[in-house]
């Protein structure tokens, strides 16, 4: 018999088992520990009261992982996790998962949930699709080692404290997603390394990179400073310092003239996501 529940009641270790055993053979492969699924919770604001459980005599069979925040003005979801051990797929458990708890999100006033998908998860696409998701933008995810560049430009790098978004956000050409945001990086600020470009006073550019994970999160130039080498720079500093491996995940592909600056940087393409949205008018 399965009982679905929301997991306030669940502890970590028992989460990271059941997160483990469902992507043990994932396209993918992930294994975690328990500690990193703490940071993975805390990092990415994951809330037990709007995260939902299959249970299977009292054990967890079945799950997905709601981050919680306020975007835009409207309270969202973000789905940092679904998993189904092996011996319960071909089931519908997701769907019945969503199906559960969707309702209670409604009636808690949650506007919009948000996940990604490997674009190749053609059962995964079809069950979100049938939950009422649809596709919002096609996101890429690299990996690699940054070439050496020698680069010459003399603009200063800097290591910051934090990052003054109300400096950095201009820069962008896009709003990061969910795992890259500005209130995930706050979160995971004490384990990032923030390093911010300037020329004179004026900062020009900036990377957020995590490097215990390898991962760069952020990169972002001032528009007038563009194509004079200030990104290079700022990834010289991270190959010089912290080694040339590193991975970034969720560029657009319309931002094409940022995909090839990374895949000339030495950077390969891993995989591609759908970035997928269901709104309020859609809850079943």
């Amino acid at each position: 018999m399965i009982q679905l529940k929301t997991l306030e009641n669940t502890d970590t270790a028992t989460l990271t088992k059941a997160f483990n055993t469902a992507f043990s053979d994932y396209s993918v492969p992930m294994q975690i520990s328990v500690e990193q699924l703490e940071t993975k919770m805390h990092t990415e604001d994951i809330k037990p009261e709007y995260s939902v459980g299959a249970f299977e005599d009292n054990q967890l069979v079945a799950f997905i992982l709601h981050g919680y925040k306020v975007c835009q003005g409207q309270p969202t979801l973000y789905n940092a996790g679904t998993g189904v051990i092996p011996d319960n797929r071909g089931n519908k458990l997701t769907f019945k998962l969503y199906e559960f708890i969707l309702p209670q999100l409604l009636q808690q006033g949650i506007k919009n949930v948000i996940l990604e998908v490997i674009t190749t998860n053609k059962p995964a696409i079809c069950t979100y699709t049938k939950v009422g998701f649809t596709i919002v933008r096609e996101l890429n995810c690299y990996k690699g080692h940054l070439i050496e560049t020698n680069q010459k430009r003399d603009s200063h790098i800097v290591v910051l404290n934090d990052i003054d978004w109300n400096w950095a956000t201009p820069f962008w050409d896009w709003e990061p997603t969910w795992q890259n945001s500005s209130k995930a990086m706050a979160n995971a600020n004490d384990a990032c390394i923030k390093l911010g470009a300037f020329e004179g006073d004026r900062g020009i550019g900036y990377l957020i990179f995590n490097p215990k994970s390898k991962r760069v999160h952020q990169l972002a130039v001032d528009k007038s400073y563009r194509n004079q080498g200030v990104a290079t720079q700022l990834l010289d500093y991270i190959r010089n310092q912290y080694g040339p491996e590193v991975s970034l995940i969720n560029v657009p592909v319309t931002a094409t003239a940022t995909l090839a600056f990374w895949e000339r940087m030495g950077m390969q393409k891993t995989v591609s996501q759908y970035e997928m949205m269901l709104t309020e008018e859609s809850f079943s």
